[in-house]
């Protein structure tokens, strides 16, 4: 049996996004609210993330970076899951 967590599987917390990411709370709430992301909802109502969404934030935070705007990075998005 492997040890590695798979990918997709929810399994951080906000802070050690926040950390990985090097974004604030603030942000990558603000993110899921424009619909780039969707963290699952534990129990209590918190958000965990998978490595997948850890990845994606970061190649946000990249096009934020590169001065793309969050509709440009909404269309980015929409055409590579089309893909």
């Amino acid at each position: 049996m492997s040890n590695e967590i798979p990918d997709d599987v929810p399994t951080f917390p906000m802070s050690v996004v926040k950390d990985l990411t090097k974004l604030t709370g603030r942000q990558i709430r603000y993110y899921e609210e424009q619909g780039l992301i969707k963290p699952v909802r534990n129990d209590g109502n918190r958000r965990v993330y998978s490595i997948n969404d850890i990845h994606l934030l970061r190649e946000i935070k990249g096009l934020i970076d590169q001065g793309i705007n969050i509709a440009g990075i909404k269309a980015m998005l929409k055409n590579d899951d089309n893909k």
